[in-house]
């Protein structure tokens, strides 16, 4: 008959091993036959105190003999253990004792009681009674209740999870068979009793016969110490928590110690090689509502140490990744993670509503599932990749961020052997932060390791995944369960940010400037030769503090001079120098400097010839700005519409966060692909500013032979950030990408450039139209007074005119503005047209602005368009502009009255001045943080907005030509398309 529970396993090694060690600790040993002989006076002792089967039983302990002699015992009274550490503080003690509705608890130590007013029982006591038999009529069923472990979850109020006998059973009966557990091993104790964890550790070890060590508490936080117990107790199966795993698989190898297979769970793990040990990592995942654990991946000698995937589930555990209405995602889309099986905890303790929301039952196939809060999706093998908590996935500054991805890249910068990450959620000036916690490799000098660690992680993560401020510290703080303790971190950030620091200061304005960067930081931990972007600020940010700088000094500053000057000193001598000078500033781009930059080597000489298949047939296609809007959707429309492999080069620390970033993006977008689209996805890390690309050479020659042709789509956006910055991103990263494709094997270029190169052209040139073969050139004079964004784009198309003339085959698609995705109304938050339009709808206003037009367009169509006519061989040296033909290019007062029309909604129209007075002092303002595009005077006394008005038509015939009976068309802004649109830009916090 095969056996029930926990227990039966126990007894037939008690008949079959009587003398082998059971428990090993630093005060004793005990046998299995007499760890069987202890348990039953505890037994004895509840049966006799009129303890019911299924009585909820607490025991308050520490790590120890006793602590499993008591769960033993409950179990064999049939009543179940509720096990709590004695570390706890009195008062959650007290709320475990009075939710189990308990008539005693039990105490491994008569220190370890609390003040509840329930009789306490020591087990030192009991155990020197005499033994007693148990009555032969005590019967477990496989769905009695074998424990409670109380959780906080998100609340911080404890809830008790009821697990059953045959749940446990099921876990403990898998893992032996998988990992070879027999009398023969050697395991440890290393958690809490609190932490369900303890639990395998103890029934894993129990149930096989083998000896579980339990380790001292000097010893656990330490990788030397447990090192050397390794060896000297021949410990075969060990446990230890995600924040170890790091240090201790790098600790030198030690030849002679028995270890086979070392253990984590908690906590999602880092990127780590384990290619050089010689025992097995295995990583486990699962909520305590699934029994412990539900996921099991296990490293071998050869492992990828890209480690997101969290593997398959064990036993006869069932996965689902299901949407937001409980529907299956496609295949290696994000959902969230559900559970079923054995492995389901019966529910909470005395909750049926909270176990109601969280149990459900799966309308697609009738089952019982737990809904984990998980997001996670399906990797083509079958195994499951992590992604974080719905409530890691946070937005900063308008960003979607995954708290693992940044600490992942801190982890690897140099100086560094653990870090964390912690959100400072304040709703003060600063908005959220994050904050890196940081465990050195050795003692450096904390300043000079910060700032190495800036410069570190602003070379690999964008402006808004840097953190705003560094702490270092011993260790990184757990809490009983071995997880990281974020209270112990939030109390370490709000002592640092209650110090008073005085900052020096040479003159008023830097005085000043002080108080203002104090107040709008949140902070005082800087100098006044601080760069504003490394001790925390950001754009959103810098358009407050400039207003207040201007307000307080009585001089002009515009958002450029946070990038121009960006410390204290160095701004503060700028506008004295400003207030002091007799001419204005200058808000143009001297001609010369972007002519200077229309340049290629002088060795620039490309292959003679390309094979017209790379083209109509290509087999490997190069793709730069997947993750961005437009890059990601012309990635869906190539993987459709050709059978290549997609290459695409992302900023990132290694592979696996290269293709976490492009597969978030997806995410974003609500991009579904099949497993073959996903199969060719090629993902690897890549800056496209360094030469080439920052990667291995062996891997940049073996493209340079292998790509058939370049789709170059990603640019730097950015409206607030001077020429200066935007060149390296965008000038020099073009030049990379045209010596790429002139490598090896000659590549058609696919650029994608925008309809802004033609700027506010029309005040100089007079025309009312610019053709797609018009010379972009008669629209310098007015380019070099746009924004740096618009300046790199005009150089960017001029350099790459140069590589065509000098052999390079090139087609140059000048994008509109893509508004949304017509399928699903998904959008750009981050642009500019986006934030207008949530800034209209917030304030139910729009400015009265003549024929202002932008090219709106959608994206999907923009994508589609693009698919079609590059593959065509004949559009080689063609200039496309992809925008809607004249009749349907809206203006922004057309589009606001197809919203009223077709959405039902109301806009007041006003005077330019008073609509930006209605938000230009408000933080809370989408437009905000771009205020300066409304505010600041470029020519003629207007903002840049306002000298866009009145431009020029575009024509469009090259599109037209090469789209003609492709049954692609543009287009119509009616109420099918506007009301997804809408409706997921009314999901803004701020409209809503």
């Amino acid at each position: 008959m095969q056996p029930q529970t926990v227990l039966e396993l126990f007894k037939q090694n008690v008949k079959q091993l009587p003398h082998h060690i059971a428990l090993h600790s630093p005060e004793r040993q005990v046998t299995y036959a007499e760890l069987d002989s202890e348990s039953e006076k505890v037994a004895s002792y509840l049966i006799q105190n009129a303890i019911k089967q299924g009585q909820r039983v607490p025991i308050i302990g520490h790590r120890s003999i006793e602590l499993i002699v008591a769960q033993l015992g409950v179990i064999k009274s049939t009543a179940c253990h509720v096990p709590i550490d004695a570390r706890l503080p009195d008062s959650r003690k007290r709320s475990i004792i009075d939710q189990c509705g308990a008539d005693v608890v039990l105490v491994t130590d008569s220190d370890d009681a609390t003040d509840s007013a329930v009789p306490k029982q020591s087990i030192k006591t009991l155990l020197e009674a005499p033994s007693s038999a148990l009555p032969p009529s005590l019967m477990l069923k496989a769905e009695d209740v074998v424990y409670v472990i109380f959780t906080s979850g998100t609340t911080g109020q404890p809830k008790g999870v009821e697990i059953e006998h045959h749940s446990l059973l099921n876990l403990i009966e898998w893992h032996n068979d998988r990992f070879g557990m027999n009398s023969d091993c050697r395991t440890t104790m290393m958690v809490g009793p609190s932490f369900d964890v303890s639990q395998w550790e103890i029934w894993a070890t129990l149930c096989a016969g083998a000896r579980l060590y339990i380790l001292p508490d000097e010893i656990r936080s330490s990788v030397a110490d447990l090192h050397d117990f390794y060896r000297e107790h021949s410990i075969t199966h060990a446990y230890v928590p995600t924040a170890l795993v790091r240090e201790l698989i790098g600790y030198p190898h030690t030849p002679n110690h028995a270890l086979r297979y070392l253990f984590t769970a908690g906590e999602k793990l880092p990127p780590i090689d384990t290619q050089r040990l010689n025992y097995t990592l295995v990583d486990y995942y699962g909520p305590t509502e699934a029994t412990i654990y539900a996921t099991c991946r296990r490293f071998d000698q050869s492992g990828d140490p890209g480690v997101s995937s969290i593997g398959f589930p064990v036993a006869d555990t069932r996965v689902f990744i299901l949407d937001e209405k409980l529907e299956p995602v496609s295949a290696g889309s994000m959902g969230e993670l559900f559970i079923s099986g054995q492995c389901l905890a019966r529910g909470y303790l005395s909750s049926p509503e909270l176990t109601a929301q969280r149990f459900i039952t799966l309308p697609s196939c009738n089952l019982r599932a737990y809904r984990t809060g998980d997001l996670a999706r399906f990797l083509p093998d079958g195994s499951i990749e992590y992604l974080g908590r719905n409530d890691d996935q946070l937005k900063i500054r308008g960003y979607r961020i995954e708290l693992g991805d940044v600490e992942a890249v801190l982890s690897r910068q140099p100086g560094v052997k653990a870090a964390v990450i912690w959100v400072d959620a304040n709703e003060g000036p600063a908005g959220k932060r994050l904050i890196a916690f940081i465990v050195p490799t050795t003692d450096a000098q904390a300043s000079l390791l910060i700032s190495a660690l800036k410069i570190g992680m602003k070379k690999e993560v964008p402006d808004y995944m840097l953190p705003a401020r560094y702490f270092l510290l011993d260790a990184i703080p757990c809490n009983l369960n071995g997880k990281t303790d974020k209270q112990a971190l939030q109390a370490r950030f709000a002592a640092a940010s209650g110090d008073v620091r005085t900052i020096d200061f040479a003159n008023e304005a830097e005085a000043r400037i002080v108080a203002i960067w104090q107040k709008h930081l949140g902070h005082a931990d800087f100098t006044t030769g601080d760069d504003f972007y490394a001790v925390g600020g950001h754009s959103l940010m810098a358009a407050a503090v400039l207003r207040d700088i201007s307000e307080h000094l009585q001089v002009p500053a515009y958002v450029r001079d946070f990038y121009e000057f960006r410390s204290i000193k160095a701004l503060a001598a700028e506008l004295n120098r400003r207030k002091n000078a007799s001419a204005p500033v200058p808000q143009s781009e001297p001609v010369r400097t972007l002519q200077d930059d229309i340049s290629l080597p002088s060795t620039f000489a490309p292959p003679d010839h390309f094979s017209e298949p790379q083209l109509t047939e290509p087999k490997h296609i190069m793709l730069t700005g997947a993750t961005g809007f437009i890059g990601v959707h012309l990635l869906e429309t190539l993987l459709r519409t050709t059978d290549a492999k997609i290459h695409c080069p992302v900023r990132a620390a290694s592979l696996p966060l290269a293709r976490q970033r492009v597969t978030a993006t997806l995410e974003r977008y609500k991009i579904q692909l099949d497993a073959n689209a996903l199969a060719r996805i090629v993902t690897f890390p890549g800056d496209l500013s360094q030469p080439q690309f920052a990667m291995e050479q062996s891997l940049y020659a073996q493209l340079g032979i292998q790509i058939d042709v370049v789709y170059h789509c990603a640019s730097a956006v950015n409206f607030i950030q001077p020429y200066s910055h935007m060149k390296k991103d965008n000038v020099e990263g073009l030049k990379q990408i045209i010596d790429f494709a002139a490598r090896s094997r000659l590549k058609p270029l696919i650029l994608l450039s925008t309809i802004s190169v033609y700027s506010w052209g029309h005040l100089h040139t007079g025309k009312t139209t610019m053709y797609e073969h018009d010379d972009i050139d008669q629209n310098l004079p007015a380019v070099v007074t746009d924004l740096g964004y618009v300046r790199s784009k005009w150089v960017m198309e001029k350099i790459a005119d140069l590589a065509a003339e000098k052999g390079l085959p090139l087609m140059t698609f000048r994008l509109g503005y893509a508004t949304c995705d017509s399928r699903t109304g998904e959008f750009a938050e981050y642009q500019w047209w986006s934030r207008l339009i949530q800034t209209c709808l917030a304030f139910k206003a729009i400015p009265a602005l003549t024929n202002l037009r932008e090219g709106l367009t959608t994206v999907d169509y923009m994508c589609e368009a693009i698919g079609r006519i590059s593959r065509n061989p004949l559009a080689l040296g063609k200039k496309f502009n992809l925008i809607p033909s004249p009749e349907k290019n809206l203006t922004l007062e057309d589009f606001f009255a197809r919203l009223e029309t077709h959405c039902g909604l109301t806009f007041t129209r006003l005077p330019f001045n008073d609509w930006v007075d209605l938000w230009k002092s408000n933080p809370r303002a989408p437009l905000y943080p771009l205020s300066s595009l409304f505010r600041d005077k470029i020519v003629n006394n207007q903002s840049t907005v306002e000298l866009y008005q009145n431009t020029y038509l575009w024509g469009c015939t090259n599109v037209q030509r090469f789209l003609e009976d492709s049954g692609i068309q543009e287009p119509e802004f009616d109420a099918k398309l506007l009301t997804p649109y809408l409706k997921k830009i009314q999901e803004s916090p701020f409209v809503a």
